[in-house]
């Protein structure tokens, strides 16, 4: 009877097998290196990407940092111009408010009856030292003074005897409040003696 090995068939269509196995393996795993040199690369073109541009708003940050500051200077030495500014109008607002109180008051002294000896005027408030005749005189001056558009709020702050020459004078101290008026208000004053408050 006629008998064929066949293992050494079988061990070489095995090996063949293990072989074509290995191959499809290493193919695999070739393509998945492939697969992940291509990722990886394209995190490293990304990280790079970012990098990139954090450092371009690195640049825009430190470019807009000085430009702040600059702005923040820019805006200090505003503030410092506008406050000299106010100081200086504010000046010639007192300087013009004198002036006018002061041309307002020498029109309205009865040069014959009253003289004034000291015209001191302070921001809003203005105060005057002066001698009458007598009381009517101070009385009828205050009342001048209240119908005045530069003066509010007239007051008698003290009244008293002078002798001089043998007449009984009056010495008087007079307050109010100046401001120049605005040209869009009429303001309506009220007449009589009344209006001037007296304080003795």
């Amino acid at each position: 009877m006629l008998r064929i090995n066949l293992l050494p068939v079988k061990k070489i269509k095995q090996r063949a097998e293990a072989w074509r196995q290995l191959k499809i393996f290493g193919v695999v795993f070739v393509a998945l290196l492939a697969v992940l040199a291509v990722v990886i690369f394209g995190l490293i073109s990304k990280v790079n990407g970012l990098n990139t541009y954090i450092t371009t708003l690195e640049a825009k940050k430190q470019k807009l940092a000085q430009t702040l500051k600059e702005i923040e200077e820019l805006e200090k030495k505003k503030k410092e111009i506008d406050k000299q500014s106010e100081i200086v109008q504010n000046l010639d607002k007192s300087s013009a408010l004198a002036a006018h109180a002061l041309n307002e008051v020498a029109n309205l002294v009865p040069n014959e009856r009253l003289w004034l000896t000291s015209f001191n005027q302070s921001g809003p408030t203005l105060k005057l030292n002066g001698i009458a005749l007598d009381d009517q005189t101070v009385a009828e001056f205050m009342n001048k003074l209240t119908k005045s558009k530069y003066m509010t709020n007239v007051i008698l702050d003290n009244t008293a005897l002078l002798p001089q020459s043998g007449r009984n004078l009056k010495s008087f101290v007079l307050s109010s409040s100046v401001s120049i008026p605005d040209p869009e208000k009429k303001e309506v004053t009220p007449e009589g003696p009344g209006t001037a408050a007296q304080k003795n």
